[in-house]
């Protein structure tokens, strides 16, 4: 019985904490592949990358994406940690690294018709 008492309670802690982000939206950030990322980009995303920082559109965002992973060829992505936010957002925070180092990557999301939405993009050197 007590056991079936503690399964349970992993259970139900495992569905009330953190949705990660999708295996298809790791496998896009391993291979730097933007335009992927950009299908899970609200219609506009406040992003910060080395040398740009705002909110912009789906449309530059992507571009701005790709521009940074033509300089920084990615080779792996790992997620480190997975959160929960206010007003039923989450968040990821990994390490992308990449031809010219590693970076820390967090990513603010909802999930939207079961879909995911990112809110906010931040690729922070490790350094």
């Amino acid at each position: 019985m007590r056991k079936l008492l503690i399964a349970l309670f992993l259970s139900l802690t495992l569905v009330v904490n953190a949705s990660p982000i999708t295996d298809n939206l790791v496998l896009a950030l391993k291979k730097g592949n933007a335009t992927e990322i950009a299908k899970h980009f609200g219609s506009s995303v406040d992003m910060s990358i080395p040398g740009e920082e705002g909110v912009y559109s789906q449309i530059q965002a992507k571009l701005i994406l790709k521009t940074f992973f033509l300089k920084n060829k990615p080779s792996n992505f790992t997620v480190v940690h997975n959160g929960d936010s206010k007003n039923s957002s989450h968040y990821s925070i990994g390490n992308l690294e990449t031809s010219k180092g590693t970076y820390r990557t967090y990513i603010l999301y909802k999930e939207i018709d079961k879909k995911i939405t990112i809110l906010e993009l931040k690729i922070e050197s490790d350094e």
